[in-house]
Order: structure tokens, then sequence, then C-alpha cells
């Protein structure tokens, strides 16, 4: 039990009230449970069986309430993939901003990888999403910028394995291969495979081609 929690189950013993939400707390409650839902419906049931007012239901809302925070039940998922999937490269990134400048870079993202929990598992929603944008040319430039930035974020930090700290390989393509492997199906097929073991492989010989080169 964290010590928040502890804190309010004290409240409770004592008779005291918990403390009044602002309508910001609340509004940012009230997004955070929808998200959560729409995570478990989504995957579940994949985008096509998944309803809006399915995913409000059981968040313990109103259709009403979920369409006062999202516009859609497209922005909707767009909104669940971005914190979800976000935060993983945002912990990525995290991970690697804080090493040393001679840190092991490579290691880390494999220790990333092979410890990522797939809570919720988004690789076949990733097959959902391709399937929607080859015929929503609005979407797929959605769903590409978004994960554009992603991918970005992370390969600016990657770059920090080769000489010089220089790619010859875009930031963006740098990014995608870590995150393709880490989200990809492989280790599904195969149970002995773990996506950070991938990661290593190709990281450690894109490093090494490199340093051959400039060499």
């Amino acid at each position: 039990m964290s010590e928040h929690e502890s804190s309010l189950l004290q409240d409770q013993l004592n008779g005291a009230r918990p403390a009044r939400l602002t309508r910001e707390q609340s509004r940012a409650q009230t997004r955070e449970r929808l998200l959560a839902s729409a995570a478990v419906v989504f995957t579940r049931e994949g985008y096509g069986g998944a309803s809006c007012d399915r995913i409000a239901e059981e968040a313990g809302y109103s259709k009403g309430a979920l369409y006062s925070n999202f516009a859609s039940k497209d922005e909707l998922f767009c909104a669940m993939f971005d914190h979800y999937g976000g935060g993983q490269a945002a912990e990525l990134c995290t991970r690697l901003d804080a090493l040393a400048p001679d840190g092991d870079v490579i290691g880390t993202v494999v220790d990333w990888a092979n410890g990522m929990q797939h809570e919720p598992d988004l690789r076949l929603l990733v097959l959902d999403m391709a399937r929607r944008a080859r015929v929503d040319a609005a979407l797929a430039a959605r769903y590409s910028g978004m994960f554009d930035a992603q991918w970005k974020e992370v390969g600016q930090r990657l770059a920090r394995i080769f000489p010089s700290g220089q790619s010859s390989i875009p930031h963006l393509k740098l990014g995608a291969l870590v995150m393709e492997i880490a989200y990809g199906n492989a280790v599904e097929l195969h149970g002995d495979v773990k996506p950070g073991d991938l990661i290593g492989i190709a990281l450690r010989a894109l490093r090494d081609t490199a340093g051959r080169q400039a060499g």
C-alpha cells in the first residue's frame, strides 16, 4: 500500500472526509479512467468490436462523460495509444538521458525492452490500426505523425552508439527499428526469444559496422 493510500485509509478510519477534487483534478481522473477502460475494451474486442457505450460503462461513466473528453471513437483510440505507447517510449528516453556520457546505451535499451509490460497489449491493435489507415488517409497521417514523434525521440538518443555520436541512419528509422522489435510478435511465436535480445543484436551490428567504416 502506498503512502497516499495509507493516508486515505487512516482518514477514513478517523472519520475524516476525503479532500474534494478540483474541477481540473476531477476531469483528469475521469480521462485517466476512460483511457484505462478503452485499453481494456479495445484490446479485448478490437477497434471494430469496441463501442463507446461499453468503454464508458466499464469506466463507470455515462457516454456523455466520454464525449466531453474525446470527440469521437477515433480520437479516444489515438489518445489511448499515445498514452500507453508514448509512455513506454518516454520511459526509454528517460533511462537513456540518465546515463553517463560513457554509459551502456545498448544494454539500457535491452533491459528496457526485456522488462516491458504489455499491459495493455497493444501489439495486435497496431495491426488493427494499420488496416484502418490503409483506407483512411486522414487517419494514416494522424497515426503516422504520432508514431514519428516517438520514434524520432528514441532515435536521437540512440545515435550515441555510433562514432562521434553521428548516425548515417535517420533518427526516425533508428527509433522505429527499436520500437518495432519491442512491439513485434516474434516473442509470441517463440517463448525463448526476448525482444531486448533481438534489439541488442541489431544495434550492435549497426554500431560495429559504422565503427569499421569510420576506421
